[in-house]
């Protein structure tokens, strides 16, 4: 046989498998979603349900805190994203563009906060905001999950600007522009599937954030994933309504994927090229 097609049959194998390794653990849910009490139990376990039931998204959505919970989620998650892309997109620029003596070192500083185990700096927070008299409001969680966006969003944006050429700034300065302009005319646009490659991963880190939600916020600004870990008590875990509440936390996340895939893609592989 072709050595090309063994190579073709062995990595198509192994695809296969990553993606069996992915993505079993959602398929299960989805089918535990439609199983009744009784089936979430059985041994050995079955994987397809006998009874299809819609009996847990019909507690789920007959929850009173669902839209609250789902419009607190959208509104942290847009917030938090646009102020990461505020903050990290002017900083990644200067660490990308100015040659600075110890811009490295810089790099590595703000990225060590991304690093670090986001149960140490759940204390600091919840201090801070109770000090602050903000407990409970969404400044809190807002701040928090920018906190671990900024410097993932200064580590992406660093990479695609500096695979932008200096040499196009220089000629439209050449041509008049200030920096500022050159940066806003020339270079943006050029990165801006970078730009949305970093937004969407931004926005994915809020939206499934848990251990800052569950401390941070309270009854009126508590998220979707703090909405399903209340299915879990001291006495019983609902693991239908569970599977439920995590398919439809984890749909929204899924159709903003598809719709910006192609932007997504392109952003992760810029520079790939090379």
């Amino acid at each position: 046989m072709n050595k090309n097609i063994i190579i073709k049959i062995v990595s198509l194998i192994i695809v296969i498998i990553a993606l069996i390794w992915t993505l079993y653990p959602l398929i299960w849910i989805i089918f535990s979603s439609f199983k009744a009490p009784l089936e979430q139990f059985t041994i050995p376990p079955k994987w397809i349900p006998e009874n299809f039931t819609l009996r847990n998204y019909k507690i789920f959505f007959s929850n009173t805190e669902f839209v609250r919970t789902f419009f607190n989620s959208v509104l942290v998650t847009t917030s938090s994203t646009i102020l990461a892309l505020i903050l990290g997109i002017p900083a990644a620029y200067g660490l990308a563009r100015f040659k600075w003596k110890h811009a490295n070192l810089l790099s590595f500083i703000i990225l060590l906060a991304r690093m670090t185990p986001p149960v140490v700096m759940v204390l600091p927070f919840f201090l801070i905001s109770r000090y602050l008299n903000l407990s409970g409001t969404y400044i809190p969680i807002i701040i928090a999950c920018s906190f671990f966006s900024v410097p993932f969003a200064i580590w992406m944006m660093q990479g695609f600007f500096s695979e932008i050429p200096e040499s196009l700034e220089e000629a439209a300065r050449i041509d008049g522009c200030t920096r500022f302009e050159a940066l806003r005319k020339i270079v943006l646009p050029l990165v801006l599937p970078g730009i949305s490659a970093t937004s969407i991963l931004c926005a994915l880190i809020s939206w499934n954030e848990f251990l800052f939600a569950l401390v941070l916020t309270g009854q009126e600004t508590r998220t979707l994933p703090v909405l399903v870990n209340m299915f879990v008590s001291e006495k019983n875990v609902d693991w239908g309504v569970m599977s439920a509440a995590a398919l439809i936390t984890v749909i929204p996340m899924i159709l903003f994927g598809l719709l910006v895939q192609n932007n997504l893609v392109k952003g992760l592989t810029v520079g790939s090229g090379k």
